[in-house]
């Protein structure tokens, strides 16, 4: 890719990111906490100080049971005077009484500055998405530096998922991967398989939405698992997906006869023209020995 068409890419991208950001539901934590303005791009946006640890309440309350939600949590730290090209910070998310997740960055310096404090430069994002339904308790996310050094940012928002709208097509991989057949009530979709050893790349013409669909395979007798997917655009990264499931009482892989998840999906919105979009599971330790299969169709809305 030439390096005029890597800018505009990337631009195209940091507008659907602000587009999302503008349209999504921002969430304060519970306690009188610790903020500061950041200028993105010529906008104003809050961060919240993560010191002892951020408690978020409610998460979901505000939409229709049924709904789907998407909670996107944004993270900056303050990068050192000294020029450093690169910082590494991390932190540790819960949601409600699940096991924690840790989540870990190295980033590199941005033009992101405060008008609070003159003179100081923060790091590019560290964008973490997970996608949960819509239940009348809503959620608790409690967020946890994993040191005390360095200071992090963070903003928790979150969207409705609209679905009012149909499927076009099924999108294959570039390299005509083999696909699993799972079965529904009879019914046979095929899917690809995402593992330790397995990522899977996709050829998609923009403008366009795509949907992708995603179930765990259940090795034991456990009713419900979580899981985790990390997809990158043209070699960028768009984030790590979490994904809340259980086990489908109406599906299995056809050949094998194994259990799986009900499904899971989640969300991309493709700029104009040709694009690379990468699938494989995040290199986290609750995500090792999973296997997840994974199904993309195009979207057009009412």
């Amino acid at each position: 890719m030439k390096r005029n068409q890597l800018y505009s890419h990337i631009n195209i991208i940091i507008l659907l990111l602000y587009l999302a950001t503008l349209n999504a539901r921002v969430h304060t934590p519970i306690e009188d906490e610790e903020n500061i303005e950041l200028t993105i791009h010529g906008t104003e946006w809050t961060y919240y100080e993560l010191d002892d640890g951020l408690i978020y309440d409610d998460i979901g309350k505000q939409y229709d049971i049924g709904d789907s939600i998407q909670v996107s949590i944004y993270s900056r730290t303050i990068m050192a005077s000294s020029g450093k090209k690169n910082k590494k910070y991390g932190f540790r998310v819960t949601i409600n009484d699940n096991e924690p997740l840790q989540l870990k960055y190295k980033k590199e310096g941005s033009d992101v500055t405060s008008l609070e404090r003159p003179g100081w430069s923060y790091s590019k994002s560290g964008i973490w998405y997970f996608y949960l339904p819509v239940q009348e308790t809503g959620y608790k996310i409690n967020v946890e530096p994993l040191a005390k050094k360095p200071v992090i940012y963070l903003r928790l928002t979150s969207n409705r998922i609209k679905t009012k709208g149909e499927f076009t097509q099924v999108i294959k991989t570039v390299n005509h991967q083999d696909r699993i057949d799972i079965v529904t009530n009879k019914k046979k979709r095929k899917y690809y398989m995402l593992n330790g050893e397995n990522q899977q790349l996709f050829e998609i013409q923009g403008p366009a939405k795509v949907r992708a669909f995603s179930r765990i395979k259940f090795d034991d007798n456990r009713l419900t698992d979580d899981y985790y997917i990390f997809v990158r655009e043209d070699g960028i990264d768009l984030g790590t997906y979490y994904f809340q499931t259980e086990k489908s009482t109406e599906s299995s892989v056809l050949d094998s006869k194994e259990t799986v998840s009900k499904w899971r999906s989640l969300w991309l919105n493709i700029p104009d023209g040709k694009h690379y979009y990468t699938f494989s599971l995040a290199n986290l330790a609750e995500n090792q020995g999973n296997t997840v299969f994974i199904r993309l169709k195009e979207w057009t809305e009412e």
